[in-house]
């Protein structure tokens, strides 16, 4: 019986993951237009692996740590270092653009797939990938 509730628990990550996958299919076009936004076209090239990857229906445990980095480019946890690209990209947007809102939702987005597919990971399971 204790059980049960960390059953439930894993397969909310599972569904959760395959949301991801499935946005990452759909609107990864979002995420490697934000990734140049706020950090130019090495992060273009990074992102367009993640989505080549969900697209093609492979499995992302391979592409955790570029999906990490992503995260963390995402939630601006780059322009701290006032000199970095980043931050010099982050300085000139206007909040108010439009693509800052993309941006968001795609942190946003990031977010939750990342936590879920860690929590899998960290379960044990791999594999993480809807038919393509």
């Amino acid at each position: 019986m204790k059980q049960l509730p960390d059953i439930r628990a894993l397969l909310r990550h599972m569904n959760r993951a395959r949301d991801f996958v499935r946005w990452l299919r759909e609107e990864g076009d979002s995420l490697v237009a934000s990734a140049d936004l706020l950090g130019g076209p090495r992060w273009v090239a990074r992102s367009e692996i993640i989505v080549a990857a969900a697209r093609a229906g492979h499995d992302l445990a391979p592409h955790r740590l570029e999906i990490q980095a992503l995260h963390r480019l995402l939630h601006l946890d780059l322009v701290q270092d006032l000199g970095s690209p980043e931050a010099r990209r982050f300085g000139v947007l206007h909040p108010d653009d439009p693509r800052a809102d993309v941006a968001r939702h795609c942190a946003e987005a990031l977010d939750r797939g990342f936590r879920a597919l860690e929590a899998l990971r960290l379960a044990g399971l791999a594999g993480v990938r809807e038919a393509a």
